[in-house]
């Protein structure tokens, strides 16, 4: 055999592979088409919608899986790479995108201010009809020395 068959055959060999290699490439695609996403992944996404529309309770995420109603919010920051904000509350735990968060800690900071207000509010009241502080004692004090 000279080396210019031997090349030509080998040319033809390649040439056949590659199109082997493309035909299975092809069929690779259709069979990951047809393949289901998993479990995991289809409540990561249902969670992400749910919280995409407002914050999400545990009470809300029970909908999605009953005995564990918090895994889909560890699957959305796993699965899907998005952060997602925990606030506990004293009716249970909240969950959140961090724009809502923002929004939360705002409305947070301004109650705070508002109940400092009034607290300082009602105490000036209190003084107000007290008089000044400490007075009482000294009227009383003084109406027993006199006595």
């Amino acid at each position: 055999m000279k080396p210019s068959d031997k090349d030509q055959q080998l040319q033809r060999e390649n040439a056949q592979l590659k199109e082997q290699i493309e035909g299975l490439k092809k069929r690779l695609e259709e069979l990951e088409g047809q393949k289901k996403p998993s479990k995991t992944r289809q409540q990561a996404e249902k969670a992400l919608e749910m919280l995409q529309a407002g914050p999400v309770s545990v009470e809300q995420l029970k909908t999605l899986n009953e005995k564990y109603p918090t895994d889909p919010i560890y699957y959305v920051r796993t699965a899907l790479k998005v952060d997602v904000k925990t606030v506990r509350t004293a009716a249970g735990s909240v969950y959140m995108l961090p724009d809502q968060h923002a929004v939360y800690l705002e409305g947070q900071k301004k109650d705070k201010e508002a109940a400092e207000r009034e607290h300082a509010a009602s105490k000036e009241e209190q003084e107000r009809l007290s008089g000044t502080p400490g007075a009482p004692a000294n009227q009383t004090q003084a109406l027993q020395v006199a006595a």
